[in-house]
């Protein structure tokens, strides 16, 4: 197991802790508080031990005052994951953010952006730091349309990796019409300067 396992431990800037640990039963994620309480975040059975760091919580980001697990619901392809926001202090869970579009790893704009899951008709921009949110509207329908008129299950899979550079986030996504069969590409780009102090 000690291949497959790492316990090393990951120490967030106020001091607290996330790591793995297990045993011959199961498999899991540990948050330490400064006060040394600890809360078990994950765990995977002896029956599924094998994917751990595969399968449920792989992966974890901090920000300010919270931080971020990346949650895998199968191990392997095709589904996208899901994403769990946490405070840092406590280790408690504050929100399902579901599938992401983009998240950002600089602190300066600490960003999880998804799309509407209803009629794919706006990008949302949840700041981790403050929880405040933003929208960017989509034109109404082409998410839609390019699911409808492709292979794509998940409207996620039709944006390229975004990123930011000097406050402006750019990312590109893949549209079809009701005219043409074939790709097309439009890119969004947004100042995140003027939302990042709201």
């Amino acid at each position: 197991m000690n291949e497959i396992i790492s316990c090393e431990k990951s120490t967030f800037n106020n001091g607290t802790k996330i790591y793995r640990q297990f045993n011959c039963d199961s498999s899991w994620l540990v948050f330490e508080s400064k006060a040394r309480k600890k809360r078990i975040l994950f765990s995977l059975d002896k029956n599924l031990i094998e994917l751990t760091e595969k399968l449920g919580y792989t992966s974890w980001v901090e920000y300010k005052s919270t931080f971020i697990i990346e949650n895998r619901l199968i191990s392997g392809c095709c589904d996208p994951p899901e994403y769990v926001l946490f405070d840092k202090n406590s280790g408690k869970k504050i929100a399902e953010l579901g599938r992401e579009v983009f998240h950002s790893e600089i602190q300066k704009y600490p960003y999880f952006v998804t799309i509407d899951k209803e009629k794919y008709s706006f990008l949302s921009f949840l700041n981790l730091n403050t929880n405040k949110i933003f929208k960017i509207n989509l034109p109404k329908g082409r998410i839609d349309q390019a699911l409808k008129k492709s292979n794509y299950i998940f409207a996620e899979y039709l944006f390229e990796k975004g990123e930011i550079k000097n406050g402006i986030f750019e990312i590109k996504y893949k549209y079809k019409t009701k005219e043409t069969n074939k790709w097309l590409i439009e890119k969004i780009k947004v100042d995140l300067n003027q939302y990042v102090n709201k």
